[in-house]
């Protein structure tokens, strides 16, 4: 079997979606996979990587009409929009060269390519739903916005609102894609939405990169119970819920605040505090190996995350034991077990989330942590064996190329 994989970028120093698709792309490479990956930019390196426009000197003027759809936008209308009017230079060819049984759609959200050509690819199609781009018309984490499931019309929407969600409405049904989720919360919502309603939708989680893993070894005791934070643009980022975890962490009692320290990865700062609460910043991580050694060094990973769909720091962090905080929204709190691999709040409960700190607190301080870190590690890779992921995502290609299928697959694993 030959797969393309269609993703903006390559490597595992990207962000999100893009290290998804680089991880199942080697995954599949190291279990005997014909796997092609076509990008516009490389930042890693690989095989089988396609960039385009091959010329570098039309790959950067590509690049640069892109940002200037961009920043027109965000002139005109206050919004970056993506439309996806664009298409590839040298993608037909790049396509009829590889000859693929079934391209696979990542991350085409910064206009890789336009709409219709995607469309127009006679390759059965597969489409990953890092977020829920696809089925809302501009907003990847819709958090409070239903309208991607009630409707647009021009009593609740802009007219390039309603021009944008018509244009993806019509790519999935041209494509014909068949699609697929790394939670059961998005793919959920996909077919409860009016794009995805009737849509193949099946649950694979992603391949976690093998380097993470618990080593009783890395794990050196220090002075403070220490928790660590990380996004892209660390505090900032509008999604990953800081104010939450910062308003949780004036909620604790005096004496744990005073032994308490958060590291911040993502970030770049001078040490500071909140309250008594010491703070670090680790600036930006991206060699695995080295967060991987960060894990070690803390206690627990706080993830109060508004608005993301599976992230790939909650599994790297429980593959090295590390348990995580989160609430109950989106797909942050899957596979997470209250107590055992960390702790699962009511959504918004600042006071529960503080308690869940506590908790932990308490289990570093008796030393029952660490004994608790090796079982997480080892439950957390029985889980996420990439071979079981990787077989999971061959019976989806597979199926992909025998149609008639079933109308859903459900979730993958977990059952």
């Amino acid at each position: 079997m030959r797969i393309a994989h269609l993703c903006y970028y390559y490597g595992n120093n990207t962000s999100g979606a893009p290290i998804a698709a680089t991880r199942l792309h080697k995954a599949l490479l190291r279990a005997g996979v014909e796997s092609h990956f076509i990008c516009i930019e490389q930042r890693d390196c690989g095989e089988n990587i396609h960039v385009l426009p091959k010329s570098t000197l039309v790959n950067r003027l590509f690049y640069l009409v892109v940002r200037a759809f961009w920043v027109a936008s965000k002139v005109l209308t206050g919004r970056m929009l993506m439309p996806n009017i664009l298409p590839l230079i040298g993608l037909k060819k790049t396509i009829k060269a590889i000859n693929p049984d079934v391209i696979h759609v990542q991350y085409i959200g910064q206009d890789m390519m336009s709409f219709r050509q995607l469309a127009s690819l006679p390759q059965p199609k597969v489409f990953t739903l890092h977020d829920l781009s696809i089925v809302n018309a501009l907003e990847p984490h819709p958090r409070d916005d239903k309208r991607f499931l009630d409707g647009f019309n021009r009593r609740n929407s802009s007219v390039i609102e309603r021009w944008m969600f018509r244009r993806k409405l019509e790519l999935v049904l041209k494509a014909g894609m068949v699609f697929t989720g790394p939670s059961e919360w998005v793919c959920d919502l996909f077919q409860k939405s009016i794009i995805g309603k009737g849509h193949r939708v099946c649950e694979v989680p992603n391949v976690v990169d093998p380097v993470y893993s618990y080593d009783a070894a890395l794990r050196v005791r220090h002075e403070k119970f220490t928790i660590l934070f990380g996004a892209y643009g660390g505090r900032r980022s509008p999604y990953k819920g800081w104010a939450d975890l910062e308003a949780a962490l004036r909620l604790l009692p005096k004496e744990i605040k005073e032994d308490t320290k958060v590291c911040v990865f993502g970030e770049d700062g001078e040490p500071s505090s909140i309250d008594e609460v010491e703070l670090m910043f680790l600036g930006a991580i991206k060699e695995p190996a080295r967060l991987k050694a960060i894990h070690h060094a803390t206690d627990v990973f706080a993830m109060p995350s508004r608005q993301d769909n599976a992230p790939q720091v909650k599994f790297e962090a429980l593959m090295s034991g590390l348990p995580v905080l989160a609430f109950r929204r989106t797909g942050c709190a899957e596979y997470i077990s209250h107590k055992h691999n960390g702790w699962v709040s009511p959504d918004g409960d600042l006071q529960d989330y503080s308690n869940g700190i506590a908790f932990f607190y308490h289990l570093y301080k008796s030393g029952e942590l660490d004994a608790l870190r090796g079982e997480i590690a080892e439950k957390t890779k029985a889980v996420f064996n990439e071979s079981v992921i990787v077989n999971q995502m061959i019976k989806v290609y597979q199926s992909c190329c025998a149609r008639p299928v079933a109308n859903t697959c459900g979730p993958a694993l977990l059952q």
